[in-house]
């Protein structure tokens, strides 16, 4: 005789696996680059991209949440409802362990919201490998960059304002572009580099670092920066919106500092840097 499908061990199974892929997708989550160095450099982990492991984690958990369902209603549901009941007497009878728990899962999610320990530390911990895998030659010119198509990417300091002329130095180096309107995500991914090989051979070569003059810096505008340094006063502003530095053309510096509240070197070693690419 054949035996016939066995539900419970199925759902058994598919819950185990459920359960370690949301941990191991979990782990990795935490540990993981933060989006705009994953999405740069394609950072991978066990051949997924950021990206991949977000879908992994999301899919397996709407798998757990199904099967867990299935398991308690379809397979169990009689079981369910009188260990159910009968456990819902004993805590009304015991509300000192019904207590005790909603007050530490209230605690978890209070304080957890309002970042205090050790919840903050866990939360620290893994921003901090997180930023480990930052590192200055890694990082994109502006936040998101790769999500910029050409025409937006040819307003940026330095890369000429002709999104035609990015397309062809593309081209150029063999790359397929089929419009200005692609984001640089879409050229890589259809020529199997990352965002950042692409950037590479759109921007210019680097020059040396342009330094400012000091003197009378704070009095200076963002117009004279541009000025001085060679580049469009709007490229260089929006650059800094982008920075989440609001800056208006006419204003001086030392009061665009105070009003974003950064130091002047900062600042200075910004404009410096978006001035040399």
């Amino acid at each position: 005789m054949k035996k016939s499908f066995n539900w419970r061990v199925f759902i058994s199974f598919g819950l185990f696996i459920a359960l370690v892929m949301m941990l191991v997708s979990g782990v990795i989550l935490y540990i993981s680059p933060p989006g705009r160095v994953a999405n740069w450099t394609d950072w991978r982990m066990i051949g997924l991209t950021k990206r991949g492991w977000q879908q992994q984690h999301i899919i397996f958990g709407f798998a757990f949440l199904i099967l867990s369902l299935f398991h308690l209603f379809v397979i169990n549901w009689k079981a369910f409802f009188s260990y159910l009941k009968s456990k819902t007497t004993e805590g009304v009878k015991s509300p000192a362990e019904l207590l005790t728990i909603i007050i530490l899962s209230a605690l978890f999610g209070v304080g957890t919201y309002y970042g205090v320990q050790p919840f903050s530390a866990v939360i620290k911990f893994g921003n901090a490998i997180s930023d480990s895998w930052e590192r200055q030659e890694k990082q994109a010119p502006v936040p998101h960059a790769e999500l910029m198509t050409l025409t937006q990417l040819a307003e940026q300091p330095g890369l000429g304002r002709e999104p035609a002329a990015l397309k062809t130095k593309l081209e150029k180096a063999g790359l397929k572009v089929a419009s200005e309107e692609q984001t640089l995500a879409e050229i890589a991914t259809a020529n199997g580099k990352t965002a950042e090989q692409v950037y590479e051979v759109i921007a210019p070569a680097k020059k040396e670092g342009h330094k400012l003059q000091g003197q009378g810096f704070g009095k200076k505008t963002l117009q004279d920066i541009a000025d001085e340094g060679g580049v469009s006063s709007a490229s260089l502003q929006l650059a800094l919106h982008q920075k989440g530095i609001e800056a208006k053309i006419d204003t001086p510096l030392k009061s665009i500092a105070e009003n974003n509240k950064i130091e002047m070197n900062e600042l200075r070693k910004i404009l410096e840097t978006m001035i040399s690419r």
